[in-house]
């Protein structure tokens, strides 16, 4: 008997998934991943309605943040999903400081730079009051929404 080997791939939004192997395994794969649980579990993008009225208050859902690199992507992910913004600059980012009352990093843009190595932020196509401007990416949001 000839061994055949399966393949699924499964997208919905941003998600995807390829599975590969024999029949059945691949069959009880695919509906584990279609199944109410599977879509449950995967991490929920805030609407704007469930995010709290203070940035303050939503570093405390996000867990209270310590290394700037975090902060700043929470800052992102707010600026983004409460304040409308379509994209940023760092003034934008030193506001969020302010208004949350922390200290801020000696060097904010070598922060927003370091966001942008690991795939959290990206180039903005245009300026911000002619500054350099960044939007949070898919990685971002995702990286914001599964911090507890």
């Amino acid at each position: 008997m000839e061994d055949l080997t399966y393949k699924i791939r499964f997208r919905k939004g941003d998600f995807e998934a390829e599975v590969q192997g024999d029949r059945e395994w691949v069959e009880s794969k695919f509906k584990e991943l279609v199944s109410e649980d599977f879509k449950a579990s995967l991490p929920k993008e805030l609407s704007r309605e469930d995010m709290p009225d203070s940035l303050g208050e939503f570093l405390d859902i996000k867990g209270n943040p310590q290394k700037h690199t975090d902060v700043v992507v929470v800052y992102a992910y707010w600026l983004f999903k409460k304040e409308g913004f379509r994209f940023f600059n760092v003034k934008d980012i030193i506001e969020c400081y302010d208004k949350t009352r922390r200290v801020k990093p000696k060097n904010p843009n070598q922060i927003i730079n370091a966001n942008v190595s690991s795939h959290l932020f990206s180039e903005a196509s245009e300026k911000k009051d002619d500054l350099k401007a960044w939007i949070i990416t898919r990685t971002g949001e995702d990286h914001v929404l599964k911090m507890k």
